[in-house]
């Protein structure tokens, strides 16, 4: 299996390695390294901060939905609560995942992929009906080549879109609007009323609809035609065979009905055949009900076969390709958007110090990512402004000398000027400011208590 990797915002390395990639690129001398590496040490204790603090508001959200919770709530919501806290869980968790570069799927998207077909050759089914509300988002993606068995010797390549990372986060309807569809709530696969999150990898695009957990899924008219029509010809060299005892057993049992006329004009069945041929009819009955019931049997068994070989296709699928499941996944989250927001910081506040002329938003953009693809033959699409937001956010009241003086100001990191050229405080200032950010994230009142 051979993949080709599109661009995207993802910057497929470490933290640490982007860091590391800013310290060997040669434009920092060894006092500036050393500056540097702090600069991003801090930074990226604010930014575990600050996500830690989404990670817990999440956790809250989340507790009460959690289809996997072993935990007591010690003030259980009431039902206008929990829907508000699922509304605001849903608001957190995609701002978390547009921070972890994830993108939308829309639905005429997941529709055009549920019509297509790849890798599993399967009729599929999702009630969009039962979901209450949904996400589905992805990060990444290639185009994938592989071969797939068509018929039952028989195998062609085909060239197909992967997925490389998918978050399905949704809730279903509560009880009662499975009751009115008269469904088996006992033999569902989830839980009405709760709220799923799904994470997995490398999904074909084609294959999206079996990771929901209310997909149904039945053979196409392809597998039916080659299971039914050798079972069709079989029966009838089957039959063939035994219409001879067939014949007898039907002029027997019209015989028995008392049409005595019409056993004997048409099958020829008398009197004192049929009581003469009695044994041999309990013979031939029981030759016909064993070679029909053993057919039976062996086409029921080549169905469950073929049946148990297309979960088997579904179940490696999901078993294989899942990285999380429900509070699990935003914990991955947490960590991925933590990753993303400080890569995007750091490079851009590096580049715009070791630039050697003012740059704009453009040719900042431009030249990360020539950076990569340069250096490292790597293609990104850098999104530079988020990354300069970021920066300009960063913002403290620092001491600054001027002409001999010592002043406090108000800095940001980063600043643009009317033109829209770029600035950042250099190292020693940076610093500062990030320090000032850091000591005013802990606050805290100390009372007397007189004794």
């Amino acid at each position: 299996m051979t993949a080709e990797k599109s661009k995207q915002s993802f910057i497929p390395y470490r933290r640490a390695d982007v860091i590391a990639m800013c310290l060997q690129d040669g434009c920092l001398n060894d006092d500036e390294k050393n500056q540097f590496s702090i600069f991003c040490n801090i930074l990226m204790c604010y930014y575990h901060f600050t996500f830690q603090s989404l990670q817990e508001r999440l956790k809250d959200y989340f507790t009460p939905i959690d289809p996997d919770s072993d935990v007591k709530l010690f003030h259980p919501p009431t039902e206008e609560e929990e829907n508000r806290k699922t509304g605001d869980f849903f608001k957190d968790f995609e701002n978390l995942l547009i921070k972890a570069n994830f993108k939308p799927l829309s639905m005429e998207e997941l529709k055009k992929a549920f019509r297509d077909r790849s890798l599993i050759q399967l009729n599929t089914d999702v009630d969009f009906d039962s979901f209450d509300r949904y996400l589905f988002y992805y990060r990444g993606s290639r185009e994938t080549k592989a071969s797939v068995k068509r018929f039952r010797y028989l195998k062609k390549d085909i060239v197909f879109e992967t997925l490389e990372r998918v978050i399905l986060l949704l809730k279903f309807k509560n009880r009662d609007y499975f009751a009115q569809k008269k469904i088996d709530i006992d033999k569902l696969n989830f839980k009405p009323g709760r709220t799923y999150i799904f994470y997995y990898k490398n999904v074909p695009k084609a294959d999206l609809e079996i990771i929901f957990p209310n997909v149904k899924i039945s053979m196409t008219l392809r597998d039916k035609l080659f299971f039914l029509l050798p079972a069709l010809g079989v029966g009838l060299s089957t039959i063939i065979k035994i219409s001879g005892n067939l014949v007898l057993l039907i002029g027997f049992a019209i015989f028995m009905l008392g049409l005595t006329s019409s056993a004997e004009r048409f099958f020829g069945v008398t009197e004192e055949l049929a009581h003469r041929s009695l044994i041999p009819m309990i013979a031939a009955l029981a030759t016909v009900v064993v070679v029909l019931g053993g057919f039976a049997i062996k086409q029921y068994l080549n169905y469950k076969n073929k049946w148990v070989e297309f979960l088997s296709d579904v179940t490696q699928t999901l078993f294989f390709h899942s990285i999380s499941l429900n509070a699990g996944v935003f914990k991955c989250l947490i960590d991925t958007a933590e990753e993303e927001e400080c890569k995007e910081a750091i490079l851009a506040y590096y580049h715009v110090l070791t630039s050697e002329k003012k740059l704009t938003k453009r040719e900042l953009d431009r030249r990360i990512e020539d950076w990569f693809a340069e250096k490292f033959d790597v293609m990104i699409d850098f999104d530079v402004e988020d990354a300069l937001n970021k920066l300009e956010r960063l913002t403290a009241e620092i001491e600054v000398e001027n002409q001999g003086e010592t002043n406090i100001e108000t800095a940001s990191v980063l600043s643009r000027n009317a033109y829209g050229a770029l600035f950042v405080q250099p190292l020693e200032n940076a610093l500062k400011i990030l320090d000032s950010i850091w000591d005013n994230l802990f606050q805290y009142n100390c009372f007397l208590i007189n004794k």
